[in-house]
């Protein structure tokens, strides 16, 4: 079992993975049964050293909001490892929520194999999402199989790679809401996702 609470925090925190697996091992759904809940002014960084590039989080089962990462506030930088085998109701790796101080930059690593019934790799209810790297693939959802992005703030897709992940309905790749908005532009690769790469509902 792992849970990690970063409540009130105002450091800036590394997790180099290095190979290894933490897992919250939630063999059934559970409410909270994320694996990291972020409430704080500082930031969490996730990276893997590992030559093999190994390192995994994974085994959030979550009734409500987020797999693997609750961001309500805060800073998240994923720059390596493995985000998989996650499940919530809404965001299967990542759920981001305060509407101006919920930062997630992705650059490296890969979020695959995550479900949810919207946004099977990231929700985002609110808050800023910056991808400029790294992969995510394989993830299902009903609505926006890759990201659901339902947030007055601004999604930035400048690279990395959004494929082959399927949305039963509408959004394989990426599901944009009412009033989303997005910039996609640079090396970004939305391709290849069942049920659409790009949706926007208005």
């Amino acid at each position: 079992c792992a849970l990690a609470l970063l409540d009130g925090c105002k450091n800036n925190l590394t997790i180099d993975l290095n190979g290894y697996t933490i897992n919250r091992n939630a063999a059934s759904p559970g409410n909270k049964q994320y694996v990291f809940y972020m409430d704080c002014t500082g930031s969490l960084t996730i990276t893997d050293s590992s030559e093999a590039q190994t390192g995994t989080i994974t085994g959030g089962n979550n009734t409500g909001d987020g797999g693997a990462f609750y961001v309500d506030y805060g800073t998240l930088k994923i720059k390596g490892g493995n985000i998989t085998g996650n499940t919530a109701t809404y965001g299967g790796a990542i759920y981001i929520n305060d509407k101006d101080d919920a930062f997630v930059y992705i650059s490296g690593g890969k979020i695959y194999g995550n479900t949810a019934e919207e946004g099977g790799a990231i929700y985002a209810n609110d808050g800023y999402l910056y991808v400029d790297g790294g992969e995510i693939t394989g993830n299902t959802a009903e609505y926006g199989g890759g990201i659901y992005w339902d947030s007055l703030n601004v999604a930035y897709y400048t690279g990395g790679k959004i494929y082959g992940n399927t949305a039963k309905n509408n959004g394989g790749g990426v599901y944009v809401a009412d009033y989303g908005k997005i910039f996609v532009g640079g090396d970004v690769q939305i391709t290849d996702n069942e049920v659409g790469n790009l949706y926007i509902s208005n």
